[in-house]
């Protein structure tokens, strides 16, 4: 139980904590809970050993290396298209996976979407996932031996069906200055909350720049209206 102000690199690194201070975080603590919410499956079982957990203004969460013989089953759960048939016989008798929970940054090069999904995975460290949606939005990334998994402020991802997404400019843009900047530039960023007894935050919220675009419409008058300012985002209220 206790607040915390995070301004800079607050993030916790296996260097200086121990393992049981890293798993014991809140932050850890908010992405398995999060992780849980999508897959109804605990995110800590996969887990070996913890490298960094991720403390605010940073989006929330941690890197860790995959427990012994977890990299499969993990990614099976993430998305089952991952694992082609490996025979013709048994392509022949499998029926197509449904779509995943989360939406891969990278659909394959012959998706519509392939360059701007690509291109949102920026420096993800492998195959990169993502919640859909507009709001607080989880996002994974793995190789054959890390994983990441964090809770974004801001998803821009919309499913539209068929496989297909668009993507939201506003969201994108909150996305960009608020979980991005808080990875990549906190300094410009301000983060304040407080921890209840059962390692959950009663409130986080990050004060942050904030851009938006109107595009022409009719209630803009058909023209484009660019907006910035301070926005404040996060949760509010005891959980």
């Amino acid at each position: 139980m206790g607040g915390y102000l995070g301004w800079g690199n607050e993030s916790k690194s296996e260097r200086k904590y121990s393992q049981f201070e890293l798993r014991q975080r809140w932050e850890v603590t908010e992405a398995a809970t999060q992780f849980h919410r999508i897959f109804n499956v605990g995110l800590l079982g996969f887990v070996g050993e913890v490298e960094t957990v991720f403390s605010p203004p940073a989006s929330v969460g941690f890197l860790f290396k995959f427990g012994p013989g977890m990299r499969e089953p993990f990614a099976r759960l993430i998305d089952e298209r991952m694992f082609p048939p490996r025979t013709l016989d048994a392509a022949l008798r499998s029926s197509a996976p449904a779509p995943g929970k989360v939406i891969p940054d990278n659909p394959g090069l012959n998706n519509r979407d392939a360059w701007w999904r690509s291109a949102a995975a920026g420096a993800a460290i492998g195959a990169s996932f993502r919640e859909g949606g507009t709001q607080t939005s989880v996002h994974i990334a793995f190789n054959k031996d890390e994983c990441d998994v964090h809770v974004d402020r801001n998803g821009f991802v919309l499913p539209v069906g068929g496989g297909n997404t668009q993507w939201d400019l506003n969201g994108l843009l909150r996305h960009m200055t608020i979980d991005l900047a808080g990875d990549k530039a906190p300094w410009a960023l301000l983060s304040v909350g407080y921890v209840n007894s059962r390692n959950r935050p009663i409130f986080q919220a990050t004060l942050s720049p904030w851009l938006a675009v109107d595009l022409p419409s009719r209630e803009t008058g058909d023209r484009t209206a660019v907006k910035v300012g301070i926005a404040i985002t996060g949760s509010f209220g005891g959980r």
